[in-house]
């Protein structure tokens, strides 16, 4: 199987010191840190950081607390584009500092276009992403770029296609920014398996799983585990497999605590425990697609 981590965002309500003791302890190799757990202190924050290393996991992914170029849903009270790339910066600081020579990559989205000029909104993305990329890359990091379901057109993001998002990582044209592929978000695009086996596997920083609820979602925010939904994961797991890609693969859960059957709001030892399984199960039955 290859290396599997887990997204904090899965763990939602438990503290940072709380999901890297449990991912240990089931032999989680990998952790998607949110930075959004981590002390606003920055001296705090690193020490925090230390206890990854302690724990035998290794950092695959970074949620930093401002990862949208514009306004989003988690960071919506900074307008400014380049004042929420400075605060990028300083994600891009602490995680250089801390994790020296990993490589690590950050998750970038691009958040809403203001008064919907998308227009603007592409220059300015082109615009920031270079000088931003060169920044991480001066550092030892890399920055991949999310592109999100249209669902979330102008609740989170103006990039909400694969192309779209391709076109701004060509456009950027920077060796250390890169896509995180997440399949919530692309499943449901046109020869999707095809078009997906055909990127350069080196281009792609990491990937998101989950699955997609039977009926639709109640909410943006809601997700099932791997296996549990509508997705063809094992077959789109082969086309990832097909470009080359060999990183880690990441359970990101988001869900919403007023649903009956949140996943937030169970066991989070066994929503782990359940997507791992599911994850594998998928794995191995995309030997059969």
């Amino acid at each position: 199987m290859p290396p599997f981590s887990v997204s904090e965002f899965t763990t939602w309500h438990q503290t940072f010191e709380a999901d890297v003791a449990l991912y240990a302890e089931l032999g989680i190799s990998g952790i998607e840190v949110c930075e959004r757990k981590l002390s606003s202190d920055y001296q705090r924050a690193r020490e925090q950081l230390q206890i990854i290393a302690q724990h035998g996991l290794k950092v695959t992914s970074v949620q930093p607390r401002c990862h949208a170029l514009f306004a989003d849903s988690m960071c919506p009270d900074v307008d400014d584009p380049d004042e929420r790339a400075a605060i990028f910066r300083s994600t891009i600081d602490l995680f250089s500092e801390v994790f020296p020579g990993e490589n690590i990559p950050l998750v970038a989205i691009s958040g809403n276009a203001p008064n919907h000029n998308y227009r603007h909104a592409h220059e300015t993305a082109r615009r920031i992403y270079p000088a931003l990329a060169d920044y991480a890359a001066d550092r030892g990091l890399r920055i991949m770029f999310e592109p999100l379901n249209p669902i979330i057109m102008n609740a989170d993001a103006f990039i909400v296609s694969l192309d779209a998002a391709m076109g701004l990582i060509n456009d950027v044209a920077r060796d250390n920014f890169g896509l995180m592929l997440d399949v919530w978000h692309i499943w449901q695009e046109p020869a999707i398996y095809e078009r997906v086996a055909q990127i350069d596997g080196g281009r792609i920083f990491g990937v998101h799983v989950c699955d997609w609820p039977v009926g639709e979602p109640r909410h943006i925010g809601d997700r099932v585990l791997p296996g549990d939904g509508v997705i063809e994961l094992p077959r789109l797991l082969k086309a990832i497999e097909a470009t080359g890609y060999d990183g880690a693969y990441c359970l990101e859960i988001f869900s919403r605590d007023e649903l009956d059957d949140s996943l937030w709001r169970q066991d989070a030892r066994n929503v782990v425990k359940r997507g791992l399984a599911g994850f594998q199960k998928s794995w191995e039955a995309r030997k059969c697609c």
